[in-house]
């Protein structure tokens, strides 16, 4: 009973915090064609917690398995319609947000011969590209299909396949793809062209891929080094759930696998950024321009030091991946809340959603594990 009280009460949690991050984007943007924020985030949390209740309660209890995998894919199929749609008709130049350019200039100057960490974006000639290497050739099929926005379909089918095959489960994807659905934080990362939010699904079915073959730190750290050592060649921001995923059992490891484990995984990273190091041995161009600089930038190191505290704190308790999903979503909310606080001061700008430095598209990295968390009650402890 007790077990049931503290599930009951992180599914609210949860959903408060899944709630939190698109009412957000409701104030932010709403106003923008000539709508009440206030009264459209009351709209807009009452409606879906109301759907939510009424999904939960009556509908998916008399849902099979068949119902839900015919529901699922009309809803793929529906959801990969709109993103095709935005993006043949919605301009990305646009559009006053350049993570589709980091991306696309990036590698039209790659292919051009051209030192790509100096392309600006299309936002402003101080904007850099500031995704990793590989993350960046992740996108090459697609550049070569004429738009690099194709990617939100691909890494979606990656999420979305993660956690069918995860939990086995067609209730576990209807959840998800409904989540996913009435998310306007979702639909901005499509109308953008944001991969943003794609690189968390892409951690995110790393994660459950270790999880499902139950890899361990002892007997296969070299999957585990290769698969961290991807990651942490995409962003830096998809490091932060494998660090709590992973931070235990490597203390658990022995000293010479905590140590092979760390080399490897930097040696690939270090790979991947070889080429970009030595572009230019007579001026070292990397040394002036490279995505550590751009994403330096972004940070306060006291803050910085306080949040890797609370991660060794959080990553240190006996975890179940349940545990893992629910703190992860929350820790990965507050870091970054607290992080584009700390680039308010730094700018000494007034703390409000509309002000430039306040970008709220950072909290949306926390949307598939608070997903995870309210999907994982339901199918497994």
């Amino acid at each position: 009973m007790e077990k049931n009280k503290i599930k009951f009460a992180n599914t609210l949690i949860q959903w408060g915090l899944f709630l939190c991050i698109n009412i957000i984007f409701v104030c932010k943007y709403i106003p923008r064609i000539g709508l009440n924020p206030t009264m459209y985030a009351i709209l807009y949390g009452v409606i879906v917690s109301s759907l939510a209740i009424l999904y939960q309660r009556i509908i998916a209890s008399h849902l099979s398995e068949r119902i839900a995998r015919n529901i699922s894919l009309v809803m793929i199929i529906g959801i990969l319609t709109l993103i095709s749609l935005a993006i043949i008709y919605i301009p990305p130049l646009s559009i006053h947000v350049d993570r589709w350019s980091a991306t696309s200039y990036f590698l039209d100057a790659l292919f051009q011969g051209i030192y790509p960490y100096s392309v600006h974006t299309h936002v402003c000639d101080t904007n850099f590209p500031s995704p990793f290497p590989l993350w960046h050739y992740f996108h090459i099929p697609f550049w070569l299909v004429g738009d690099v926005g194709w990617q939100l379909i691909f890494f979606l089918l990656i999420f979305i396949c993660a956690i069918y095959y995860f939990f086995h489960s067609w209730h576990a994807v209807l959840t998800c793809l409904l989540l996913l659905s009435i998310s306007p934080a979702y639909w901005w990362e499509v109308a953008t062209r944001s991969d943003s939010l794609s690189n968390a699904f892409f951690a995110v079915a790393c994660i459950l891929y270790i999880e499902s073959k139950q890899i361990k730190m002892q007997n296969k750290w070299w999957i585990l080094a290769i698969i961290a050592g991807c990651i942490t060649s995409t962003r830096l921001s998809a490091v932060i759930p494998l660090a709590l995923y992973l931070f235990r059992p490597w203390l658990e490891a022995t000293w010479k696998d905590k140590l092979i484990f760390i080399a490897s995984t930097l040696g690939i990273v270090i790979f991947f950024f070889i080429p970009y190091i030595f572009w230019d041995t007579d001026n070292w161009i990397f040394l002036q321009r490279n995505p550590f600089i751009t994403q330096a930038l972004l940070g306060n190191i006291w803050l910085l030091i306080i949040m890797v505290c609370i991660a060794i704190f959080i990553a240190y308790q006996k975890q179940t991946f349940y545990y893992f999903t629910s703190t992860t979503s929350i820790y990965i909310f507050v870091f970054m809340l607290v992080s584009q606080f700390g680039i308010l001061v730094l700018h000494s700008s007034a703390i409000t959603i509309d002000d430039i430095y306040y970008d709220i598209s950072y909290l949306t990295l926390a949307l598939p594990y608070a997903i995870l968390a309210l999907v994982t009650p339901n199918n497994m402890d």
